[in-house]
């Protein structure tokens, strides 16, 4: 009888140490310098890492030893706010520099909450006892925010630099050029009639036209600084598209007939009016045709015209020079041409193509290309007959999946925004999204984007640059300007490559089109929505293991209800609510025993996706653990329980229930 209870009492013991010895190993364990204080505040107990850094022992760092290693500008702070915290009973949080053992000083962000204990009598208040804290390090952090600034600052000023200039340049540069092109208009009619004027007339000529082309080259970088700014306005009118058509090709015809080309106009009977701004398209099919004229020589230019219900489509079409696809991912760039050799043998700023994909956009429109280097190239602009039918259907669509988000919110990862003014990038990024387990709502311009961020608070916001009547630098700036929007973070998917701009506005990632899928998810898992834990079913026979195994999970914020042995499991398993997850220790040589409940849950359809986590102790043999791997989740050594089980619980909080067994899921938790 006696040797019973001294085996009993020596096994208690041994549990007593083995749980010590793991809770030891945690807290030394993780990241942060944690600490422990009684109730009156004083230092009672440092972690290992607080030693590491500060090369502190013991005896010095106890009660009021933090001091020593407190910067000598935050003492006063720190210890007033502690103190109210204390006298308050509430958490207390704090940033402030720490000096390591090396004697240099490292930021730290320091949180504690209080440890209460329940009241002796009933309905007696608890009070707290103590606090427990833990110190962060963010020297990196801090380091790049404040390199964010000082890049934010430079890109503001010279932001504000280029906008002075290009104000400066409007006057000092236009109002000369005017007056050149002036005075040599004037002088032609003068010297007409004048004998043997002919060569000045020439001159004269020549003057004129290479003014007007200069001016031409200032209003195309005036006309891109407003695009940028979102101060470019369009003004749409009723207009016949045909006779805008043979307008454009009377004034190119000249120009296409200097490199002896052939220009061929071919508009349908059908396209009838529209609504839209002829200003800007005449402008697009402008910049078109004088390329397809600069880039082909002896050859022909074909402007077609065609309607398809409601869109209208002009194809520009030359005999060209073509371009590789090398060349083609570079079109519609500021100031960027083919290559280098194209710039110098044929000239221009490169800013014609990316001033008539900013109108295409504006005008609610597509444009395309197609090209084959030595054979041509074609350029198609697709436009809306009626601008103002294409600017209701996005908002409308915008609305639909507005709505349709709203009733998303309690998707796994959040709420994420797309602003992005083109339906098919909108379309392809949301199905996206929801696949990896978002919520999506969408906005097709940056004013209606900014309304819906402050309506649904999204946990990311995806944002396009080039967009209409607001583009995405201003979205960003009035987000970041918001002091309720400003922390979340927004993810710049465009083909504009302005990364540093991006970053030093605020963005919290940067992305090209065409989108790389891995790297977009790759950018959101960092932000995806914290999933709270569910409720955990435990099966420990053991009671003192299955009380502490119990007290882990619930300070991972899981609900637990526990189980004596597999029967009492699976009679709580079919009752609802199901548990998200099921945690079972399996002691060897008694492991059948857990197979029984393993195969009674994959029986039952209702039951399938519940996440399995094994915990083994002893020796388990090979056969054994490979049938087990194929029946749950993941296998965890009873000796590393405390550290992988945390790690497998917060996999399952994010990731949710994996499906059915038999998938090859199980893997064996490695240390």
């Amino acid at each position: 009888m006696f040797a019973i209870d001294d085996t009993q009492r020596r096994r208690a013991e041994e549990r007593l140490k083995r749980s010590e010895a793991r809770l030891r190993t945690i807290v030394d364990a993780i990241p942060q310098l944690a600490w422990m204080t009684d109730g009156e505040g004083r230092i009672a107990w440092y972690n290992r890492r607080w030693y590491d850094y500060t090369g502190m022992r013991p005896e010095q760092a106890l009660g009021e030893g933090w001091r020593a290693v407190q910067h000598p500008d935050h003492v006063v702070r720190v210890e007033e706010r502690f103190r109210a915290a204390i006298e308050s009973g509430g958490p207390w949080e704090d940033t402030f520099p720490l000096r390591g053992a090396d004697g240099r000083y490292r930021w730290f962000l320091s949180r504690a909450l209080p440890l209460f204990e329940a009241g002796e009598e009933e309905g007696e208040e608890s009070r707290p006892i103590g606090w427990f804290g833990t110190n962060t390090d963010i020297t990196e952090l801090r380091e790049t925010e404040e390199a964010l600034a000082a890049a934010k600052a430079a890109a503001e000023d010279a932001n504000l630099a280029k906008s002075q200039f290009i104000a400066n340049m409007s006057h000092e540069l236009r109002t000369p050029l005017s007056a050149v092109i002036g005075y040599a208009e004037m002088l032609e009619e003068e010297v007409t009639d004048l004998e043997g004027s002919d060569a000045f007339l020439d001159d004269l000529r020549k003057i004129n036209s290479n003014a007007r082309h200069l001016l031409s080259l200032i209003n195309d970088v005036l006309d891109l600084s407003k695009i940028e700014a979102g101060r470019m306005e369009i003004q749409p009118e009723d207009f016949d598209a045909c006779e805008l058509l043979r307008d454009v090709a009377q004034t190119v015809e000249a120009l296409a007939e200097r490199r002896r080309n052939r220009l061929e106009v071919d508009c349908a009977n059908n396209l009838g009016t529209m609504h839209s701004d002829p200003v800007k398209l005449r402008q697009c099919l402008f910049n078109l045709l004088g390329n397809a004229a600069k880039f082909t020589e002896d050859g022909s230019i074909t402007l077609t015209a065609r309607r398809d219900g409601d869109t209208l489509s002009f194809e520009v079409r030359d005999t060209g020079i073509g371009m590789t696809p090398e060349q083609l991912e570079r079109l519609f760039q500021r100031f960027a041409q083919a290559d280098a050799s194209t710039t110098r043998r044929f000239g221009g700023t490169g800013l014609g193509l990316a001033i008539t994909k900013a109108f295409a956009t504006m005008l609610g429109g597509t444009i395309e290309v197609t090209s084959e280097a030595g054979t041509g190239s074609a350029f198609t602009l697709r436009l809306p007959a009626d601008l103002r039918a294409a600017r209701a259907e996005p908002e409308d669509e915008a609305a639909r999946l507005g709505e349709a988000a709203a009733a998303e919110h309690d998707g796994p990862g959040g709420l994420v925004l797309v602003i992005d003014d083109d339906a098919a990038t909108r379309d392809l990024v949301s199905r996206f999204l929801r696949r990896e387990g978002f919520a999506v709502c969408c906005a097709p311009d940056g004013a209606e984007g900014l309304a819906m961020a402050r309506r649904l608070r999204p946990v990311a916001i995806l944002l396009d640059v080039m967009m209409p009547r607001m583009d995405g630098w201003a979205v960003l700036a009035a987000l970041k300007a918001d002091p309720d929007l400003a922390e979340v973070p927004v993810v710049m998917v465009t083909v504009v490559q302005e990364r540093g701009l991006a970053f030093s506005l605020g963005a919290a990632d940067y992305l090209n089109k065409p989108v790389r899928w891995d790297r977009l998810k790759r950018v959101l898992d960092r932000f995806r929505r914290e999933v709270a834990p569910g409720l955990a079913l435990l099966v420990e026979s053991d009671e003192g293991e299955r009380a502490e195994l119990a007290a882990l999970l619930a300070a991972q914020g899981w609900s637990v209800e526990t189980a004596a042995d597999p029967q009492a499991a699976l009679a709580r398993l079919v009752a609802p609510p199901v548990p998200a997850v099921l945690v079972i220790e399996l002691r060897a040589p008694a492991v059948g025993e857990g197979f029984s409940l393993l195969r009674a849950l994959r029986r039952r359809p209702e039951l399938r996706d519940v996440a399995v986590i094994a915990i083994t102790e002893g020796e388990v043999d090979e056969a054994e653990l490979s049938r087990l791997r194929d029946e749950v989740r993941t296998i965890v050594p009873a000796e590393e329980a405390q550290r992988e089980l945390v790690t497998e619980l917060k996999r399952v909080a994010g990731n949710g229930p994996t499906t059915g067994a038999g998938t090859g899921r199980g893997k064996e938790a490695t240390t």
